[in-house]
C-alpha cells in the first residue's frame, strides 16, 4: 500500500459525521483480502477482523468522520442555511468553498457567504461571525431551483479542497484528522496479516467521533477487547505565537503519545510500554500535552468491565480546518510505532515498566 496514494484517497472522500458511508465502502474494498472478516454494523462501524476468537483481543481504532455542515433550512432566493457538525471554528467559515451531498448521492459545488465588510460598520468589521449570519451560494436562483438540484434540509456538506503535495515530507488536505489514522491502521493490517499474530486484532474505522465519540462506544462494547489502542490525527500548534504550555504536539518530532486529554487518563503501565516500545525501535516520539482534546479512548476504555486503552497520535497543523498538514515522517514513524505495539500486545497485561 502506497501511504501517499492512500492519503490522497481517503482525503478526498466525503465522509462527513453520520454520512461516512463512502469512507466505509472504500475502506471495506481495499482491506477486504488482506482480513478474516469484515463487518459493517447497524451504526456504519467497519471492524476489520485478523484471526478473531482468540482468548485475548486487541482494538486497533481509527475514526472515518470528519466535521461538516448540514443544511437547515433553504430561502425563496435559493440561498442555504445551515447548521455545523463538528467543532467549527466560525472565524474560518466565510469565502471558504464547500461542496453538498444531493438526495440522489451527487454533489454540487457552493461558497459559505456573509454580508460583505463593505457594507459594515466599522464596529460590525470587528465582531467575530456567527453561523446564523452566514449563507451557502450554490449558485442557485430560486427555492425550486436547489430543490431540483436534490438539495434540501438535512443535506450534508463538507469544506472541500483536494489534498495537494508540498514537498518531499509535507502534505496538505481536508479529514487529516482522522482519516490518517485509518491509513496507519491500513499499514498495521497489510504487516499482521503477513505476521499473524496468535491473539485478535480488531480493526475499527469509526463513525461519529467528531459529534460525541459514538461509533467507538458501540463497537467497543460488541467487540469486547482486553486492550485498545486509538490512533488519531491530533493538533499540532507549533507555529508562530503559541506559547509553548498551548502546544499539544509538533510537527516532524514523531508520534505523540497521550498521558491524558478530556477523555482518558492513560494507565501508567500502556503508557511506558508505549514509551518502551518506541525506544526500543528507535522511533522519535514525544508526549501529547495534556490535557488537550478527547478522543474514541473515552468511550472504549469505559466499555463493559473497562479497557486498558492508550492513543497514539499523528500531529497535524490546522486540523478542523479544510487545509490541514502533516510529515509523511511522522506518519511512518506512527505506523511503526503501532505495528509494534499491536504484535506485542498480550505483553501489556503483564508490563512492569
Amino acid at each position: 500500500m502506497d501511504t501517499v496514494d492512500l492519503l490522497r484517497q481517503l482525503s478526498d472522500l466525503f465522509g462527513v459525521s453520520g454520512f461516512e458511508g463512502d469512507v466505509g465502502n472504500w475502506i471495506r474494498d481495499h482491506v477486504v483480502d488482506l482480513s478474516d472478516k469484515v463487518e459493517t454494523d447497524v451504526l456504519g462501524n467497519v471492524t476489520v477482523w485478523v484471526n478473531p476468537d482468540q482468548k485475548f483481543s486487541l482494538m486497533l481504532d481509527a475514526h472515518m468522520d470528519e466535521i461538516g455542515v448540514m443544511v437547515s433550512l433553504v430561502d425563496e432566493h435559493g440561498f442555504l442555511r445551515f447548521a455545523l457538525i463538528g467543532g467549527w471554528d466560525h472565524r474560518v467559515l466565510p469565502g471558504q468553498q464547500v461542496e453538498i451531498r444531493s438526495r440522489d448521492g451527487s454533489t454540487h459545488r457552493g461558497v459559505i457567504g456573509a454580508l460583505p465588510p463593505h457594507v459594515q460598520t466599522p464596529e460590525e468589521q470587528k465582531q467575530p461571525w456567527k453561523v446564523d449570519d452566514l449563507f451557502i451560494d450554490v449558485g442557485a436562483g430560486s427555492r425550486e431551483h436547489v430543490d431540483a438540484m436534490g438539495i434540501g434540509p438535512g443535506s450534508p456538506g463538507a469544506l472541500a479542497y483536494p489534498f495537494q503535495i508540498l514537498n518531499e515530507t509535507r502534505i496538505m488536505g481536508k479529514a487529516l484528522d482522522d482519516r490518517a489514522g485509518c491509513v496507519i491502521l491500513m499499514r498495521c493490517l497489510e504487516y499482521l496479516s503477513n505476521h499473524r499474530p496468535d491473539f485478535t486484532v480488531a480493526f475499527n474505522f469509526a463513525v461519529s467521533e467528531e459529534v460525541g465519540l459514538r461509533g467507538a462506544r458501540t463497537a467497543s462494547y460488541r467487540i469486547q477487547p482486553d486492550v485498545a489502542i486509538v490512533v488519531e490525527g491530533t493538533t499540532a500548534a507549533d507555529t508562530p505565537g503559541t506559547p509553548a504550555q498551548k502546544c499539544p504536539a509538533r510537527v516532524g518530532k514523531g508520534p505523540a503519545i497521550s498521558v491524558a486529554d478530556r477523555s482518558i487518563i492513560v494507565d501508567p503501565r500502556l503508557l511506558r510500554f508505549m514509551e518502551e516500545a518506541a525506544d526500543r525501535c528507535q522511533i522519535p516520539w514525544q508526549h501529547k500535552l495534556p490535557l488537550f482534546g478527547g478522543t474514541d479512548a473515552g468511550p472504549i476504555h469505559l466499555s463493559r468491565g473497562g479497557v486498558l486503552t492508550g492513543v497514539v497520535s499523528v500531529p497535524c497543523r490546522y486540523i478542523h480546518s479544510p487545509s490541514s498538514i502533516l510529515d509523511l515522517k511522522d506518519l511512518e514513524h506512527t505506523v511503526a510505532l503501532t505495528i509494534e505495539v499491536a504484535r506485542r500486545a498480550p505483553e501489556i497485561m503483564q508490563f512492569k515498566g
